[in-house]
C-alpha cells in the first residue's frame, strides 16, 4: 500500500525537522517547504493527501497560500490544516468558513495532531474514491468537447449513407471531416485519462526510456498538419539531432500539445517557430515561440489543470489540460519547463530535457 503523503509548510527549520521525523515515524511520506511560494513549487508535480501550513511566514504566508490552493481545481479538495501560535477564535472561524479544514494550536499535542491528520486523510480518501472517474473542470466545456466532434462524425456518416450519389471529391471531404473529428475526440479523451491517472497517482513514467527528438518532431508535425489545412508551412523549425531521456509517447504528447496550442492561438498569417539545440553536455533546449494573443501576467500565474481564459471570446477548443500536463511530464523526466508571454505579442515556451549519452 502506498504511503499517505503530507506537505508540511513552516518557516521554523527546527519544527519542520521535528515534524518530519515524527510523521515519517508514523509511516507518512513527507515533503517540506519554508513558505507558501516554495510549497506551490512543490505542488506543481506532487499531490499530497494533506497540507499542514503555518500561518505566519515570510514571502507568502499561510493565508495567501491557502487562497491559491483553493483556486486550483486539482488542489482545492486536498485537506488543509493550519498550524497557529496566536489566533483569535473569530479569526480562525473566518478561515474555516473560507475552506480550511482544521487548525492545530502551537505548541501542539502529538496525539491530537495525528488524530487530526488521520481523520482528514480518511475523509479525503472517501472523496477521491467517490470522484475518481469524474472530470473536475467545467462540465459545459467538457460536454461541448465530447459532443461537437461526435456530432461531426455521426453527421458525416449519415450524409454519406443518405446521399449515395455523391461524387468522389465530396466523399473524400466527408472522410476528412470524420478523421479530423475523430482525432479531436481522441485527443480530448486522452488528456482526460492522463489527468485522472495523475490525480489518482497511477500515471506511469518510464525514466529509463530514450527517444530521438528530430524523429518525434517530424511525426508530430505530420499529425498536426492533418488537422490544419494548408497550415503546415507555418511551422518553421530547426532541430538538432539528439536522443533525450524521455519516452517517445510523452515527448510526442508534449510536442503535439504545445505546437497545436501555438498554432491555435496565433493568426493564420503568423508562423510558429520551433528550435532545438544542445545547450550543454547534459541538457537539450527546446523552444516553441508563437506571435499570437499571449497571456497577461495574471493569467500566467493561474495556469493550471482545466484553466482557460476568455474561452468564448477566443473560441478555444480543448479542456485546458495540455499545457498543464506537459509541464508535469517534463518535470517527471527531470526537465525544466518555463513560459514567458505578453498580451497581443505572443508566447515562448522553453523546455530543457536531459540528453541520453
Amino acid at each position: 500500500m502506498n504511503k499517505r503523503k503530507i506537505l508540511l509548510v513552516d518557516d521554523d527549520a527546527n519544527l519542520r525537522e521535528t515534524m518530519l521525523e515524527l510523521l515519517t515515524h508514523h509511516n507518512y511520506e513527507v515533503k517540506t517547504a519554508s513558505n507558501g511560494q516554495k510549497a506551490l513549487q512543490t505542488l506543481n508535480d506532487w499531490f499530497p493527501d494533506l497540507i499542514i501550513s503555518d500561518m505566519m511566514m515570510p514571502v507568502m504566508d499561510g493565508h495567501a497560500f491557502h487562497e491559491l490552493v483553493k483556486e486550483n481545481v486539482l488542489l482545492s479538495s486536498i485537506p488543509f490544516v493550519f498550524l497557529t501560535a496566536k489566533l483569535e477564535e473569530d479569526q480562525m472561524r473566518k478561515y474555516l468558513n473560507q475552506g480550511a479544514d482544521d487548525y492545530v494550536p502551537k505548541p501542539f499535542n502529538i496525539k491530537y495532531l495525528i488524530e487530526i491528520i488521520e481523520s482528514r486523510i480518511e475523509r479525503f480518501e472517501k472523496i477521491k474514491n467517490a470522484n475518481r472517474n469524474i472530470y473536475l473542470g467545467d462540465k459545459k466545456h467538457f460536454s461541448h468537447e465530447i459532443n461537437t466532434p461526435l456530432n461531426g462524425i455521426l453527421g458525416s456518416i449519415d450524409l454519406l449513407i443518405d446521399n449515395k450519389g455523391l461524387d468522389q471529391e465530396d466523399v473524400f471531404k466527408f472522410y476528412e471531416a470524420i478523421k479530423i473529428s475523430g482525432a479531436r475526440l481522441h485527443k480530448t479523451m486522452q488528456n482526460v485519462m492522463h489527468f485522472q491517472n495523475l490525480k489518482s497517482d497511477t500515471l506511469v513514467f518510464d525514466t529509463t526510456s530514450t527517444t530521438a527528438i528530430l524523429d518525434d518532431f517530424l511525426i508530430v508535425k505530420t499529425k498536426i498538419a492533418d488537422g490544419y489545412e494548408n497550415q503546415e508551412k507555418r511551422i518553421i523549425y530547426e532541430i538538432d539531432k539528439a536522443n533525450l531521456k524521455i519516452c517517445e509517447k510523452y515527448l510526442q504528447f508534449i510536442l503535439f500539445e504545445l505546437i497545436d496550442n501555438a498554432l491555435k492561438f496565433s493568426p493564420d498569417n503568423r508562423n510558429v517557430m520551433v528550435s532545438g539545440t544542445i545547450n550543454s553536455n547534459d541538457f537539450y533546449e527546446l523552444v516553441i515561440k508563437d506571435f499570437g494573443i499571449g497571456f497577461s501576467e495574471n493569467e500566467l500565474n493561474k495556469i493550471g489543470a482545466t484553466q482557460q481564459f476568455n474561452r468564448d471570446e477566443k473560441e478555444q477548443q480543448g479542456l485546458g489540460l495540455g499545457l498543464f500536463l506537459s509541464r508535469i511530464i517534463v518535470k517527471k523526466f527531470q526537465g525544466v519547463f518555463s513560459i514567458s508571454s505578453k498580451e497581443k505579442e505572443g508566447t515562448t515556451i522553453k523546455i530543457e530535457l536531459p540528453i541520453s549519452t
